[in-house]
């Protein structure tokens, strides 16, 4: 039986493999597939959302997540008054920060009996006392850094910066000065001015006031600015600012320096606090007073300069042993009087001040010359008079006035530089320009903000100041220099 059932498979698979392939397993015979037509697109069906329960836990999370940030904008309150006005403070005891200020950021700490405000970035450090409306801030503080941006936040709201006036001393790589309402950015008062003027000319008047003309608002944001008076590192300064009534008054050191008259004057809640500021800077505050200028307490002045004579003539030979009471030595150890000669050694931009005051349209003439063939024969003419630099000798100098080099970087180049003598809107000449040993004679000449060099009585380097350096700020010559050894004899001044 099993042999049977064997030959009949046998027998049944070559039948299949003889019969011949039927039309639907034949690749030949099987049709062609036709196109079909498109499919229509499903409608688009909203995905199912999120239920009540789930919104709600996702609203949960977002305030547990964001309360602080929450509390600081809606339910923060007013700031702690834990201070009053008048206030005086020497700093002396070093848990006043925490007791008297508050800040928001920054290590704000008393050392030495100094305040230090290391690079701060703009988080000022608030006084927790309410200024009355008509008050006057006095304080002294220096930069150890050559990035000046010394600020000082009034009539803000003890919390943000900004919030009300900034007052900036050496901001923006120590090249501009402001009193800011609200924006340090803002459009320049002058430019308000200039609007107003054009308007007015566009009305036939003579003047449009900015208030009605629209251009003053209670939330306009402006300033008024100043590039005069650059920080000199380790210099302490002494401010003054007073408001009375609209007037806001800046001095610096006895000298006025800005003012804004605001016709909306910041008052009240949210506008009557104190923050002292700065930003990458290495700020020290101290002797801060603040008193009312309501006539319940007798007002500070701060004492006069000793008297200076007049801006005139002047000349000097040199011929003696010491350098008299006409100069000050702000480097003494660099300064010499050798052979009927002034000389500077490793000077490191520390100036030789001659202490009378002179024209601002003069002639300046003298002798220089150095045995070095570096060169770097170096003055400074209408500058502060007792300025110098006392920081670390990597950084930048930023001079009072005008900075004369002749042959300096090595001796490949010469400038006449507007306080600082790194920028590019010196005047500039390439190339050696000292030979060593030679005596030259120098011949400074200004009138108004033309400045001219000459050496040996030919034409060197001049300059175009549209905004020229003058007033009791920029009086004083002096001579300086960097490393080498120079030399300089037979100094006249005169007036033109």
């Amino acid at each position: 039986m099993g042999k049977a059932k064997r030959k009949e498979k046998a027998k049944a698979k070559q039948a299949r493999e003889e019969s011949p392939p039927s039309a639907e397993s034949s690749p030949e015979a099987a049709p062609a597939v036709s196109e079909t037509a498109p499919t229509a697109p499903m409608p688009w069906v909203k995905p199912e959302g999120l239920s009540g329960r789930g919104w709600a836990v996702l609203v949960v999370v977002i305030l547990l997540t964001q309360l602080p940030l929450l509390h600081y904008v809606f339910l923060r309150g007013k700031p702690a008054a834990t201070a009053q006005v008048p206030y005086t403070q020497d700093f002396s005891d070093p848990s006043v920060v925490g007791r008297d200020f508050h800040a928001v950021g920054a290590y704000w700490r008393v050392v030495n009996g100094e305040l230090i405000a290391p690079t701060v970035k703009n988080n000022p450090l608030w006084l927790q006392a309410r200024l009355p409306d008509d008050v006057a801030v006095e304080f002294d503080v220096r930069s150890d850094y050559p990035g000046g941006d010394i600020r000082l936040e009034l009539f803000g709201d003890g919390s943000d910066p900004g919030s009300g006036y900034v007052l900036v001393h050496g901001g923006w790589n120590n090249s501009l000065s402001v009193i800011a309402r609200k924006e340090l950015n803002a459009p320049s008062l002058q430019s308000l001015q200039r609007q107003a003027a054009r308007l007015a000319e566009n009305v036939g008047r003579n003047e449009v006031d900015l208030v009605s003309a629209g251009l003053f608002k209670p939330g306009t944001q402006v300033r008024v600015e100043s590039n005069t008076l650059p920080v000199q590192v380790q210099r302490t300064y002494h401010w003054r600012v007073e408001r009375r009534g609209s007037l806001l008054r800046w001095s610096i050191d006895g000298q006025p320096f800005l003012e804004l008259n605001d016709p909306f004057p910041f008052k009240g809640p949210g506008h009557d606090r104190l923050g002292l500021s700065g930003f990458e800077s290495n700020l020290v505050f101290d002797n801060l007073r603040v008193v009312p200028l309501d006539g319940s307490q007798p007002t500070f002045v701060a004492p006069p300069p000793p008297p200076t004579p007049p801006p005139g003539p002047f000349a000097d030979s040199f011929d003696r042993d010491t350098l008299g009471e006409d100069w000050n030595a702000t480097g003494p150890s660099a300064v010499k009087l050798e052979n009927g000669a002034l000389t500077l050694q490793l000077t490191h931009n520390r100036p030789v001040w001659l202490k009378r005051p002179i024209p601002t349209n003069a002639t300046i003439e003298f002798d220089a010359w150095t045995d070095d063939p570096e060169g770097d024969i170096k003055v400074e003419a209408w500058g502060d008079g007792r300025g110098f630099y006392a920081g670390d000798l990597r950084f930048q100098y930023t001079a009072s006035g005008y900075v004369f080099i002749f042959g300096g970087w090595r001796n490949t180049q010469s400038a006449i530089a507007r306080q600082n003598e790194h920028t590019p809107d010196r005047a500039v000449r390439d190339g050696a320009a000292v030979v060593p040993g030679k005596r030259y004679h120098f011949t400074i000449t200004r009138r108004d903000g033309s400045i001219s060099w000459s050496v040996d009585g030919q034409p060197f380097l001049s300059l175009q100041d549209p905004s020229p350096l003058e007033g009791a700020r920029n009086q004083y010559f002096g001579f300086s220099g960097w490393k080498t050894k120079v030399h300089f004899d037979n100094l006249k001044i005169q007036p033109l």
